[in-house]
C-alpha cells in the first residue's frame, strides 16, 4: 500500500505521477495508492498550470479534457451556473448528450448513474437527492448517524449502484465504470468526508479529473446538506501510468509529468 498524504488534488496527482515511475519492474503499475486530499477544491495558480499541461497533452492526443473528465462525476459548473435544480434537471438534457459523444463515455458517466435512476417499480429518483435528504434528516436529530451514506451498490433503491452488475459492466473486460463505490461520513464538528474506491485506476487519462470531480461531488452534498467540507479519500485499488501504442509512449509519459513539474515550478517563480 501507498499512503499518500496531500494538500490539493493536484499534488495528490504528482506525488502518485513520481511514486508510479519508479515502478518499472510492474509496467508502471501498484496497488493500493490511497490519497488522502485536505483541501481538495483548492486550485492555485501553479496547480492550475498543472491542470492545462495535462489537458493539453491528453486533448492533442485524443483523449477527453481535463473539463470533460470532471463532469463525467459532477457536472460543476452547471451547479455554479444554475444551483441544485439545475443539476437534477438540466444534466441529462443539455451535459450528457454532449458527453456522450465521446467512444470512451459509451457506457455512459458516473453523474447520470447517481442524479437519475429507476427503482423496480418503474419510477425514476436521484439517488444524490435521496441521500442529501438523508444526511439532512439524521442533522435534525440528535445521535446524528455518521456513517451511513453510501453511494455504491448495497441497495438499488437508496443506494447507487455505480459499478452494476446487474447491467453490462459484468461483461466489460476494459472501460467502462471504474469508480466502484463512494462513502460518505460526518465528522464530530459536522463535516462531510468522501471516499471513492477506484477498482483500476488510469492514473495520465483519468485520475485528476476523477479527483476533481468527487472534489465537486462532495462540495454539492456538503453545501445542499449545510455542512462543512471534510478531507477527500481516493483509494485507487490498481493504478497505472497507462502507455497508448496509438498515442503516447514511455518517453512521452516522463515529459509529461517533468513538464508538469516544471509549469508548477515557473508559476510559482512568475
Amino acid at each position: 500500500m501507498k499512503p499518500i498524504q496531500a494538500e490539493t488534488c493536484v499534488d495528490a496527482w504528482l506525488q502518485g505521477c513520481d511514486h508510479l515511475l519508479l515502478q518499472e519492474q510492474d509496467a508502471w503499475r501498484d496497488y493500493n495508492l490511497v490519497s488522502e486530499i485536505a483541501n481538495p477544491l483548492s486550485l492555485p495558480a501553479d496547480h492550475r498550470a498543472v491542470v492545462e499541461t495535462l489537458s493539453a497533452f491528453l486533448v492533442q492526443r485524443g483523449g477527453l479534457p481535463f473539463s470533460t473528465v470532471v463532469n463525467t462525476i459532477f457536472p460543476a459548473q452547471l451547479y455554479q451556473r444554475h444551483g441544485a435544480v439545475g443539476v437534477y434537471e438540466r444534466y441529462v438534457t443539455d451535459v450528457l448528450p454532449q458527453v456522450l459523444k465521446h467512444p470512451d463515455c459509451s457506457w455512459g458517466t458516473y453523474a447520470q448513474r447517481i442524479l437519475c435512476r429507476v427503482d423496480p417499480d418503474g419510477t425514476e429518483f436521484s439517488p444524490l437527492k435521496v441521500l442529501i435528504a438523508k444526511l439532512k434528516s439524521q442533522l435534525a436529530i440528535s445521535g446524528t448517524n455518521r456513517g451511513t451514506y453510501e453511494l455504491g451498490m448495497l441497495d438499488p433503491v437508496l443506494d447507487i449502484p455505480i459499478y452494476d452488475p446487474a447491467s453490462s459492466d459484468r461483461t466489460r473486460p476494459n472501460g467502462g465504470p471504474c469508480l466502484s463505490h463512494i462513502s460518505v461520513k460526518l465528522t464530530a464538528d459536522h463535516r462531510l468526508m468522501l471516499t471513492g474506491f477506484y477498482r483500476s485506476h488510469y492514473w495520465i487519462q483519468r485520475t485528476l479529473g476523477n479527483l476533481f470531480g468527487l472534489a465537486h461531488l462532495q462540495n454539492f452534498i456538503a453545501r445542499e446538506a449545510g455542512l462543512k467540507l471534510g478531507p477527500l479519500v481516493c483509494h485507487s485499488s490498481m493504478a497505472q501510468l497507462e502507455l497508448s501504442s496509438k498515442k503516447w509512449g514511455t518517453g512521452q509519459v516522463r515529459d509529461l509529468v517533468a513538464r508538469c513539474h516544471q509549469a508548477r515550478s515557473m508559476a510559482l517563480a512568475a
